[in-house]
């Protein structure tokens, strides 16, 4: 069914109904559009914000005797109101802060207070939504004296979830593994505990130049795809069975099982004694790569110490350039 164009008008209507009856939780995707549009619903509504929470749609757990409201569609109008809310919070933060004095804010704050609710947005956790609404709140009264404000609950919790989703941008960037396919391109499959591919996604395509790629989270339905002619790199929403589809795609090129066994066997010859799990340096192991990643990883992959039969031409031991002795050298190591 199509979305009502009075979305806005009918769920401010309907929470102010739900608040007069008593405590209420709105329900909201968790997405960065989601929670910024109820937020603005929560303020048109005029909202007590001791009677009103936002909890995420899909995994929601209900107080006593509260009620609920939503989730709403996410039409034209959600997205102009959550636009709104961005911009509302970028102007009140921006008033006085000495980065806008200096001419470096350009009146969004975008190196802190607003910018870090687009990456508290991303997280996974079910506080998340209520968290940034709290934050929100905190940020239209006090402006851009939050940027001090570093103790207080609200901020702490929206820094602690900032950092979280930070913490998975950098661990995405170091461990995405990509596989050539059969038609040139590349393919990655990795699964955060966040949605990190929107904030990655602009370093693989520089790192991956002029190349196709597609990077895949089948956990957040995300992919970034990478086109080779215009090099531009779109982020894209996915439904379910399309990104576990394309996360278990196996079509690789002739030469690829050849190169992961060349990776593991380089990755196995630099590894240090000690990390095996009897072994003492295994935990440490597991905190800097972490495990829920290995299966993901080519160097960890047992099915990398096969190279399989064919070898590649590049490959076969030819003696021209340093390069090519290089890889000549590494080759004759491998069955």
């Amino acid at each position: 069914m199509a979305p009502s164009p009075d979305t806005v008008d009918f769920a401010v209507g309907a929470l102010v109904q739900a608040c007069g009856r008593g405590r209420t939780a709105l329900l909201c995707e968790p997405t960065l559009e989601g929670v910024l549009s109820s937020v603005g619903i929560a303020y048109l509504a005029h909202a007590d914000e001791q009677r009103v929470r936002l909890a995420c749609s899909s995994y929601a757990q209900l107080h006593l005797g509260e009620n609920t409201v939503g989730p709403f569609a996410t039409d034209e109008r959600m997205l102009a109101l959550a636009d709104r809310v961005w911009r509302g919070l970028g102007s009140s933060v921006a008033k006085g802060c000495p980065n806008a004095r200096k001419g470096r804010c350009s009146g969004r704050c975008e190196g802190a207070c607003v910018t870090k609710i687009a990456y508290a947005c991303a997280a996974d956790e079910p506080s998340m939504p209520e968290a940034v609404h709290r934050y929100a709140r905190l940020a239209f009264n006090v402006g851009s004296a939050i940027a001090t404000m570093t103790s207080h609950p609200a901020v702490a919790e929206l820094d602690g979830l900032a950092r979280l989703v930070l913490n998975e941008c950098e661990r995405t960037r170091q461990f995405v593994r990509f596989s050539r396919l059969a038609d040139g391109s590349y393919l990655a499959s990795f699964k955060p505990k966040a949605n990190t591919i929107p904030f990655v996604a602009a370093h693989f395509a520089r790192r991956m130049g002029a190349e196709r790629f597609c990077l895949v989270d089948p956990v957040h339905c995300m992919a970034a795809l990478h086109e080779a002619e215009g090099k531009r790199c779109h982020v894209v929403r996915l439904d379910q069975a399309l990104a576990n589809g394309l996360a278990a795609r196996d079509d690789f090129s002739s030469d690829e099982r050849y190169v992961r066994a060349m990776w593991k066997r380089l990755y196995d010859s630099l590894t240090l004694d000690g990390r095996e799990k009897a072994d003492r340096g295994y935990d440490l192991r597991a905190s800097w790569m972490p495990k829920r990643f290995w299966e993901d990883l080519v160097e960890l992959d047992p099915r990398s110490d096969n190279p399989g039969a064919h070898v590649p031409e590049r490959y076969r031991g030819t003696i021209g350039a340093p390069r090519d002795r290089v890889t000549g050298h590494l080759s004759r190591q491998l069955p």
